[in-house]
């Protein structure tokens, strides 16, 4: 494929050197990310890079009794794993399509090969590495000291964030595994801060109205991993797809 920073619709490929979008180009191919798709599983051996275009993505991990909690989540800002540089072939966790969109994927051994013949992909793969180990942190004290309420508010945030649009489609369930409460209150939650004109919500769909609200409500929770992407990357948000 031949991509140029106007064709392409990935925040992190777009900020690339032209020259090492160039290079990129071949190895890429479009794809579907149906909601659902495993993209890796845990356990099993990475087979794709993804950049994904549009739509979010979560790393979910599994425990004991088969409860479930969202580490991470990436969209067009990013990739699907940066390990494979590290020697790192397989992972604990699942990374799973929570918001259905598009990709662009490439084999494990070519995106090795690309970042080992230019070290600026190289670094800036490891920078993508930096800030997402700041976001499971965050993600790790936001579910250890913050209500529901405040997780929620951080959780929409940043996938309005990723999106590029106030529409985010989900189903109450899959919020439920993200935030690790029961769908009950995952409902009773997104009433209140409808309630409170933040938010609109219809049946797989929530609209966010009120974003600075929402930031007031998350009271900290949110923002530092953002902030550190537009710092060493780029522009994240208000940026057309």
């Amino acid at each position: 494929m031949i991509f140029t920073r106007e064709t392409c619709r990935n925040l992190f490929l777009r900020g690339l050197p032209v020259e090492i979008l160039s290079a990129l180009g071949p190895h890429l191919s479009r794809i579907e990310l149906p909601r659902g798709e495993v993209l890796i599983r845990a356990g099993q051996r990475i087979e794709t890079v993804i950049f994904p275009e549009s739509g979010i993505c979560s790393l979910v991990l599994t425990f004991t009794g088969n409860r479930q909690g969202e580490i991470g989540l990436f969209g067009r800002e990013g990739l699907s794993d940066g390990a494979l540089l590290a020697g790192v072939d397989h992972l604990p966790h699942d990374t799973i399509v929570q918001v259905p969109g598009t990709g662009l994927a490439m084999r494990p051994e070519k995106f090795i090969e690309q970042c080992a013949l230019s070290p600026a992909l190289h670094h800036a793969v490891m920078r993508l590495a930096h800030i997402m180990s700041l976001q499971v942190a965050q993600t790790a004290v936001a579910n250890a000291t913050y209500n529901v309420e405040e997780r929620l508010a951080r959780w929409l945030l940043m996938c309005q964030d990723r999106l590029g649009g106030d529409e985010i489609d989900l189903t109450h369930d899959f919020l439920g595994t993200m935030l690790s409460v029961r769908r009950s209150t995952v409902t009773l939650t997104i009433h209140i801060l409808e309630g409170a004109g933040m938010i609109r919500a219809t049946r797989g769909r929530i609209t966010i109205r009120d974003r600075e609200a929402l930031i007031g409500i998350a009271d900290g929770s949110y923002g530092i991993a953002e902030r550190e992407y537009e710092r060493l990357i780029g522009p994240l948000r208000n940026v057309a797809a």
